[in-house]
């Protein structure tokens, strides 16, 4: 039977289930005064995406490094720059998360200095390669470079809702393939991860750029062809560009010690049961274990 793999971005997960319960200052405690909102979100699209897909083997990517301490920050000391500190009441949850994960036999994957797209890069390369089918689920619209024959990527939307992309569909719905989207990236910037890109160039000139030159290299291989105001940018800034790519390219080469055998969707109920107490998830969350479809041990 060939391996299908889910590959869970698990920042995205718990951030996303963060948000959707504490938007309107409600948050989730166990009795002791243990914040848990996050957890329980996380922990119902976990049992959500499972029970959807029916995956063979499952694993969760995290970041486990602070902003400064990250490779891309050593390339670029601006990088990620205006990031907050989360929430005290997520806070704790970050660690609470991952034992519920680990309550599942679900393997935890992090390293020091990358982030979580780079571990889920790094996996589903691995995978794919070995002849596995691999989702994605993410709320990261750049693992859209990650989409590959064997590698879906699944984009979580508001509403328990996702767009799922192939390289079909990557074409059908945005007009670039999955090489295209770090050249994107490289053009446009990216303020949310303060990727400065080419300053003047928007997302609607660089999807022009990048459909009718095909690539960078192209780009900068032709651009004779650019008006005169858009040349003198793209040149006055090409060094910026190049590092902008550089910093929005996900690893797919990380030394991660993970067998697939690991992460084997199966877990022991009763031990998974006991966490669910301990963190007061109520019966409605326990009861969708006794209607899981995958034999469980």
């Amino acid at each position: 039977m060939q391996p299908t793999i889910l590959l869970i971005d698990g920042m995205s997960f718990l951030f996303r289930a963060f948000y959707a319960s504490s938007w309107t200052g409600s948050y989730r405690q166990t009795s002791s005064g243990v914040y848990t909102n996050a957890v329980y979100g996380f922990t119902k699209m976990l049992l959500d995406y499972t029970e959807a897909l029916s995956p063979t083997h499952v694993i969760v990517g995290w970041d486990v490094a602070s902003r400064e301490t990250l490779v891309r920050s050593e390339w670029y000391a601006g990088y990620k720059s205006n990031r907050v500190s989360p929430p005290p009441e997520l806070v704790p949850q970050f660690e609470l998360v991952k034992e519920v994960t680990a309550a599942f036999s679900i393997p935890n994957v992090g390293l020091p200095g990358y982030e979580g797209d780079d571990i889920l890069g790094t996996l589903s390369t691995r995978f794919a390669e070995e002849g596995s089918e691999v989702v994605i689920a993410t709320g990261d619209y750049d693992s859209l470079q990650l989409v590959a024959p064997q590698v879906a990527v699944k984009i979580l939307k508001n509403g328990g809702k996702h767009e799922h992309y192939t390289p079909e569909s990557l074409r059908e719905l945005r007009g670039i393939t999955p090489e295209q989207v770090v050249d994107l990236k490289a053009l446009q910037g990216d303020t949310s991860d303060c990727i400065p890109g080419c300053p003047g160039v928007g997302e609607k000139t660089a999807l022009k750029l990048i459909m009718e030159f095909g690539s960078l290299e192209n780009l900068y291989a032709n651009l004779h062809q650019c008006t005169a105001k858009l040349r003198e940018k793209l040149e006055t800034h090409q060094e910026q560009v190049y590092l902008s790519r550089k910093l929005a390219t996900i690893f797919r080469d990380l030394p991660l010690e993970l067998a697939l055998d690991e992460a084997q969707w199966a877990f022991d109920r009763q031990q998974v049961e006991q966490k669910f107490d301990e963190l007061e998830f109520g019966k409605t969350m326990i009861s969708r274990l006794a209607k899981m479809s995958r034999p469980l041990v």
